[in-house]
């Protein structure tokens, strides 16, 4: 019981003694604000009551360990309290070290100077000889920068010290208790010989700092002989290794061109899927071999920081193909001519129909009614699907074709490709329409056939009702069959039609359609008038009235 209130006791007055030291500035800052006699002697006694209880701390931890050491079995409350001791009388410590040197900034003095990293624990031992290199290239530097940075740590603990030093001499330890002095006596020739420490070392970095910054300035009349030691080493092997790859490459191009041109017939190269396979086959196999010849100058160079960086390479290069390999295997399938898109056949592409004529790494597509190609890669065409070719319907018109637009518009085709098509329609003027537009719309091509259709609509009067049927289609057709004789279209003229059409609300309407050959699809709207013109000229001969809309009011009397 006793121990327990004497552990009481000294946790109250440490705890008095801390809360004292933060509510209280220290000695050395109260002295530099011009504290008073009184206050001193204060502090003096607050530093005296700290000793007094450290040192209670310290007899009772030492009669706590006696105890613990005779004792057979000892309590797990008394490993506890001892622990407790310890913890106390750290704090304690540490606390009369802030009330006498100040705030400094102990971290200064735990901060290691140099931490090596060990990069080859940390990767694989074919990157060994890379690191190697990399440290020697980077190695003077590197130590430059790790010294200058503990020489400036250095002189930071060492000003540290000197402000701790200046703290603890300026104190009046003549007005302290023996013990205090004594305490403050040990905590100064600890700081002293912490000095001296730093500064010792600080010359020896400072000494090993110049010597590698004079080395540096001497290593720069030896760029010459660097750059000669390199072209006679590590660049010779570049360009053996360089040079190995190319030759490998022709070696074996050449080998293919006099397979490919010699051996197998031109027939064979065009549709044989086992040629197709076998071509493809052959640039892995080209790859493959000029890498061994790289790889095989390597290693007989013995340059070990080449081969793994090459070996490098290829495993970076080996994990980036693993992750395409499906995208792979669908253009190989589609360069084997084995996918949904095969060479000959028919594609839409762009809401255009196109003849797939080559795939490869650029495939080609044709349409033989526009001017022009398109290539694609083989990633574009991954998406589509090709049928066969069965008819030879390419495209509604070609180039020279005279068509008739949705709107009535008749126009010359000047050209077509496979972004536009160039349009010449009435007074020579110039029209462009989207290709993709054009295939969409409902043309009428005159010029496509053999023959084309030119039809017109004329009426008569009802007073004729009675000749409607004999003597007014004689006459017209009659009449129209001479005006295009006379007009040069006498051998075009394929077919004449002249019907009665409508009994219409004011006049009998007849049906004059004339069938032309394609020849003369630019006279579309010429033939048009003319008939139009015949008709009106053989009404005046004939003296026939030519109705005009008309309107009937009934009136129904009131």
């Amino acid at each position: 019981m006793s121990k327990r209130l004497s552990l009481n006791s000294a946790f109250i007055v440490l705890a008095l003694l801390v809360v004292g030291s933060f509510s209280a500035p220290s000695f050395a800052q109260e002295q530099a604000t011009g504290q008073s006699v009184d206050e001193a002697a204060e502090d003096v006694i607050r530093l005296d009551k700290l000793v007094d209880a450290l040192d209670k701390k310290r007899i009772a931890r030492e009669k706590l360990q006696q105890a613990i050491s005779t004792s057979t079995d000892p309590s797990a409350e008394d490993r506890r309290d001892l622990e407790e001791l310890n913890s106390d009388i750290r704090s304690l410590g540490n606390t009369f070290e802030i009330l006498t040197v100040g705030d400094i900034d102990d971290s200064l003095f735990k901060a290691e100077e140099n931490v090596p990293f060990d990069w080859q624990t940390e990767l694989m031992l074919v990157l060994e000889p890379v690191l190697d290199s990399l440290q020697s290239l980077t190695e003077k530097p590197r130590q430059m920068t790790n010294l200058r940075a503990t020489i400036e740590l250095n002189k930071r603990r060492l000003q540290a010290a000197n402000s701790a030093i200046q703290k603890l001499s300026e104190l009046p330890t003549i007005d302290y208790e023996p013990d205090t002095q004594v305490q403050i006596s040990t905590l100064l020739n600890r700081w002293v010989n912490q000095k001296e420490s730093i500064e010792q070392r600080l010359v020896g970095i400072e000494a090993q700092l110049d010597r590698l910054e004079s080395a540096e300035e001497s290593g720069y009349n030896g760029v010459l002989p660097s750059i000669k030691e390199f072209m006679l080493g590590r660049g010779l092997t570049l360009v053996l290794a360089v040079f190995a790859a190319v030759v490998a490459w022709l070696v074996m191009r050449s080998i293919w061109w006099v397979f490919s041109t010699h051996i197998i017939t031109k027939d064979q190269r065009r549709g044989s899927l086992w040629f197709r396979l076998l071509s493809y086959s052959f640039y892995i196999v080209n790859i493959i071999v000029s890498i061994i010849a790289v790889l095989t100058v390597l290693y007989l160079r013995e340059d070990l920081l080449l081969l793994a960086l090459a070996l490098l390479s290829l495993a970076v290069m080996a994990l980036g193909i693993r992750k395409y390999i499906p995208s792979y295997v669908r253009e190989a399938k589609l360069l084997l001519d084995l996918g949904a898109v095969r060479e000959g056949e028919r594609v839409m592409y762009n809401d255009l129909p196109w003849q797939v004529t080559s795939i490869n790494l650029q495939t080609v597509l044709w349409n033989p009614a526009l001017e022009g190609i398109v290539r694609l890669p083989l990633e574009a065409i991954e998406c589509l699907t090709s049928r066969p070719v069965k008819d030879k319907n390419w495209f509604p018109t070609r180039k020279g074709d005279y068509v008739l637009l949705p709107d009535s518009t008749f126009g010359l085709v000047l050209s077509q490709t496979p972004e536009l098509i160039e349009l010449r329609v009435k007074g020579g003027m110039i029209k462009w329409i989207r290709t993709s537009e054009w295939y969409s719309m409902s043309i009428i091509n005159l010029s496509i056939g053999k023959s084309y259709g030119v039809s017109v609509t004329f009426g008569f009067d009802y007073s004729l009702q009675a000749i409607s049927l004999t003597d007014i289609p004689l006459t017209l057709e009659q009449g129209i069959t001479n005006a295009l004789n006379d007009a040069g279209y006498k051998k075009y003229v394929e077919g004449l039609l002249v019907e009665l059409q409508s009994a219409g609300a004011s006049s009998i309407d007849y049906l004059i359609f004339v069938t032309m050959d394609s020849e003369k699809a630019s006279d579309y709207f010429a033939i048009e008038r003319l008939v139009q013109q015949t008709c009106v000229a053989v009404a005046n001969e004939q003296g026939w009235n030519i109705p005009f809309p008309q309107m009937v009011i009934h009136h129904q009397p009131v």
